[in-house]
């Protein structure tokens, strides 16, 4: 399992271009400049996407958090909002992995 993983980590290493030997260790700037913009876009990708669901969504926000306001009051489900802040994390853990599985999917490409 251990060479697996070093093998992996050999062809991340290789993805952004360097290279390490016993004598030296190479970098190729423009492999490593490739590496980061494509990391940099499915980054960019991911969070405007993020960016367009809340936008859609930004009417119903405060529904969703239990926050009512009026001239004279202002109501706060905490069970609600507490729903609402699980979800947000659920949906910051789903970003995550996708963001790790599409660095993953690219370093496998190459």
């Amino acid at each position: 399992m251990s060479n697996k993983k070093n093998e992996q980590n050999q062809n991340i290493l290789s993805d952004m271009g360097i290279d390490v030997s016993e004598d030296k260790i190479a970098i190729d700037t423009s492999k490593t400049k490739d590496f980061f913009g494509n990391i940099q876009q499915q980054i960019k990708d991911k969070a405007q996407n993020i960016g367009q669901n809340i936008q859609e969504s930004s009417s119903e926000l405060a529904q969703n958090i239990g926050l009512k306001v009026d001239n004279e009051h202002i109501e706060v489900d905490l069970k609600q909002s507490r729903n609402f802040i699980e979800e947000i994390g659920i949906k910051i853990e789903h970003f995550l992995a996708s963001l790790e599985k599409s660095v993953d999917d690219f370093a496998k490409k190459k």
